[in-house]
Order: structure tokens, then sequence, then C-alpha cells
């Protein structure tokens, strides 16, 4: 290669690699209104590697990095557990969807948070775990909604109720102290 092959090159790197980094501040920046940092999830969530899983499917147990929950036309998905809203709430040219997490490890208090407007169910021991806290930013690119739940140990199923796309990327993890 010639020397000026390998300089406009690397300019296009840094170039890429600045844009990039850019992008990210950008998006932090406008994720302000959340009650507690959402970092880890922008990270997860804009990162190229995800849990994929289609509806009904299972995984083993909470992935640290963002789960993608292929979902399907709401009015022809069955729930496992009746969710927390009223089903007239749900547009019927939504989508819906649940996944099950085999082991969710240490007890204690677990953070799901998703991109788009849609409700949030979690199931444990046959029964609907009330959740605890709730955040959310409109202004926020690529996050819109948090809530956290008190989880024990064992399994574990996620239901997601009414979103506007038939792909979902969304984050479990510990929540930190606030």
């Amino acid at each position: 290669m010639t020397r000026d092959f390998m300089h406009v090159k690397a300019l296009l790197l840094i170039t890429i690699l600045a844009a990039a980094f850019a992008g990210a501040a950008s998006s932090a920046e406008t994720c302000t209104g959340f009650q507690w940092s959402v970092a880890t999830e922008l990270s997860w969530v804009a990162a190229r590697d995800a849990e994929a899983v289609a509806t009904g499917g299972s995984i083993a147990s909470i992935p640290d990095k963002a789960i993608e929950l292929t979902l399907e036309h709401s009015p022809s998905v069955k729930l496992p557990a009746m969710p927390g809203i009223k089903k007239q709430a749900i547009a019927k040219n939504s989508f819906s969807g649940w996944f099950s997490i085999a082991e969710v490890g240490k007890p204690g208090t677990y953070q799901i948070t998703i991109p788009n407007h849609a409700w949030i169910d979690v199931v444990q021991n046959n029964a609907l775990v009330p959740s605890t806290a709730f955040s959310g930013d409109k202004n926020c690119a690529g996050l819109h909604k948090s809530v956290r739940y008190d989880l024990g140990a064992g399994p574990m199923i996620v239901q997601i109720s009414g979103a506007p796309d038939k792909l979902m990327r969304l984050t479990i993890h510990a929540s930190e102290k606030k």
C-alpha cells in the first residue's frame, strides 16, 4: 500500500471512531430524565451482540448484554399470565410476547429497560411480581422506560405487551443502589 492510501485509511478510521463516540455521548446526554443511571443499558442496546430469543423461548440465565426478543402480533399471543394492563389498552396492530429465564440466580432488585412504549410484566411462582420503581425519559434516544422488580432466585418469565415493533432489545440486570 502507498503511504497516501494508508493515510486516508487511517483518517477514515479515526473519523468513524469519533462519530461513534460522539453518538454514544450524545445519547447519554439526552438520557438524563431517568431517576437512575441507564449507562449500562445504553451500551448494551447499542452493541452488536445480543441474546436472541423468540416469543415462548427460554434462556438459561440473565445475560450481561441486551436481549433481542422477537414479538408476535398482539391478538395472536397467549401470555403465560394475565397482564397487569387492561386488554383494551393493547393496540390490535401492536406486538407482544414473552420468554422465560431458567435461573435468576441471586435474589435482589433487578431493572428491566425497554426502548419504546410497551407494558412489562414479570412472573415468578405463577404470580405477577409488582414493580417497586419506574423511571422513563421520552427524550432519550434508544431507551424509553426502566422498571424495577424485587426477584427471588429461580425461574422467571418476562412478558411484553403492546410494543410498536416486532423486535425489541431490552436489558435486565441487578440494579445499583440509589
